[in-house]
């Protein structure tokens, strides 16, 4: 919560801290989403524009094949060729039945992501439960994966 307030009172906040995987260092406008809303957005009239943004992506209850599914529909409709990078927050509530073989979610996110050519930072403290950081939705913002940093800023 006092994250929220130092933003709201025009202070700065700390960078986000996570996992980078993909090196480099990607400046865009942040879009905070969750995957499932999302996707269900991607080529309709009401889809956001994509170019120059930093994805920031959450979900809560959707298994391993779900979230696959989705990435895949991100990637076929070159919904994911558009972005700069993409920030992977808490996929929560998200384990497959044990009595059905699956991927693990990091490795469904490796195997969809990893090829695109952009920063990626996993691990970030954000999502439907548990520490929930603001995002702030438009604002600048620097995905750095060699670091494994969200850095929001104010210009």
């Amino acid at each position: 919560l006092n994250r929220l307030w130092d933003w709201i009172e025009g202070r700065d906040i700390p960078a986000l801290q996570g996992h980078g995987w993909n090196q480099g260092t990607a400046t865009g406008y942040l879009l905070p989403c969750n995957l499932t809303v999302g996707t269900h957005l991607l080529n309709t009239a009401i889809a956001p524009n994509l170019s120059n943004v930093i994805l920031a992506m959450e979900d809560v209850g959707e298994t391993p094949y779900r979230i696959d599914r989705m990435l895949t529909q991100w990637r076929m409709t070159g919904a994911l060729h558009q972005v700069k990078g993409i920030a992977i927050g808490r996929f929560s509530q998200a384990e497959s039945p044990s009595h059905i073989p699956s991927f693990s979610m990091e490795e469904v996110f490796r195997d969809r992501l990893s090829d695109l050519g952009i920063p990626i930072v996993s691990d970030l403290p954000f999502g439907h439960d548990g520490e929930n950081a603001i995002l702030p939705v438009g604002v600048s913002t620097t995905l750095d994966s060699d670091l494994g940093t969200l850095t929001i800023t104010r210009h």
